[in-house]
């Protein structure tokens, strides 16, 4: 069976890429064949390891340069370049199974008409930036307001033979309107050998440096646990937008001996074993990848429940702490109860690795396969 997967770009070292490269690789070795289209230009190799199997076809366009008015002026001519590109290649590869990843033109795909059942993956959650209206889906009214506000997505979503999101809390926030829906997890990158002793005085996040991650309430958390606990450092694993000004945030307030910003790196088994808790402050997920392999390597995880994915991934008090949204008097409680308590962390790390194996890639995709094949023998 042929696979296409359609994405802006596979050469970052986000969660995306790293959970279609797991994806990508799984598949080949079960025998699918497996074909990348990046869309925009990209570099020639991407941060994280793709199978010599996984076919990569360059469309090149270079889509992105066009902003403002100058970007809804070309929006049709740039749509109908991208599809064109999109027909003439797969009247090559012929594709099977064709998956978006709801990236800027791919959402159009259902468009062509090649022959191949489409599906929408989506990697973040409904309310991806606009997590403020998540509080109106409390109320009827509230649920028509978000309905309306995202009713082109809706439409396009429609299109679709199977619209795949992250997480049980996401697809309610859908609501009942969609009968394509279906709930399939990230699946983790790998199963671990071995977990963290979890004695080492080390809190640890990954993650880009971008506002989405809130990485500046980490910090002003840190600054309380840094007075409270001197021996015990933080470290930030990711580069994005905002790294200068964390790093000036850093130095404000005086932490620049208790927290360390490193670049991205590929080999995250060697960070997790050396870490003993895993933090985040998210404003949204789409899953939390990085927080359900830190659980697989036994570190327990404190995080805010934003929408969505830790109300999925964390069962509260037993393999973590969920925290309510944004409140930093609350983070530090937990944060504190861990770092005092070495048998309670032991404790929650020990069940967080055994609860999060139902994220396993054989039980992910399997879900996956099944739904392959549903696809492809449905007339």
């Amino acid at each position: 069976m042929k696979i296409a997967y359609c994405v802006e770009n596979i050469h970052n070292s986000g969660g995306i890429e790293r959970i279609l490269s797991t994806k990508s690789n799984y598949l080949v070795s079960h025998g699918y064949q497996v074909h990348m289209v990046v869309i925009c230009p990209a570099p020639s190799k991407p941060f994280f390891y793709f199978d010599p199997n996984v076919k990569f076809h360059y469309l090149n366009l270079d889509i992105r340069k066009d902003h403002g008015l100058r970007k809804k002026i070309n929006f049709n001519k740039n749509k109908k370049i991208f599809l064109d590109s999109l027909s003439k290649l797969f009247s090559e590869i012929k594709p099977d199974i064709t998956i978006s990843t709801f990236c800027i033109f791919s959402k159009y795909i259902y468009e062509l008409k090649d022959g191949s059942k489409k599906i929408l993956e989506r990697h973040f959650a409904k309310y991806k930036r606009a997590y403020y209206y998540a509080k109106l889906d409390k109320y009827y009214l509230g649920r028509l307001i978000t309905y309306f506000y995202r009713r082109q997505e809706y439409a396009i979503i429609q299109k679709f033979d199977k619209f795949v999101v992250l997480t049980h809390e996401d697809k309610e926030s859908w609501g009942n309107r969609l009968s394509n829906i279906e709930v399939i997890e990230n699946a983790l990158t790998c199963i671990p050998k071995s977990t963290s002793e979890l004695e080492n005085k080390k809190v640890i996040t990954l993650g880009r440096l971008n506002q989405q991650k809130q990485l500046d309430h980490l910090i002003e958390i840190w600054s309380v646990i840094a007075k409270k606990y001197p021996d015990w450092k933080l470290e930030i694993y990711g580069s994005g937008s905002q790294e200068r000004k964390l790093k000036q945030l850093i130095s404000k307030l005086k932490l620049t001996g208790f927290i360390k910003i490193l670049p991205a790196t590929p080999n995250i088994e060697k960070v997790f074993l050396e870490s003993s808790i895993y933090a985040m402050t998210s404003k949204y997920e789409g899953f939390g990848l990085a927080l359900a392999e830190a659980m697989s390597y036994g570190v327990p995880p404190v995080s805010y429940a934003c929408k969505c994915g830790p109300r999925d991934i964390i069962n509260n008090n037993k393999d973590g702490y969920l925290v309510a949204f944004n409140d930093k008097k609350e983070f530090i409680e937990k944060l504190s109860l861990l770092i005092e308590d070495e048998n309670k962390r032991k404790k929650m790390g020990k069940a967080a690795s055994t609860n999060i194996l139902r994220y396993s890639p054989e039980a992910i995709m399997k879900k996956w396969m099944n739904l392959f094949d549903k696809l492809v023998n449905t007339n």
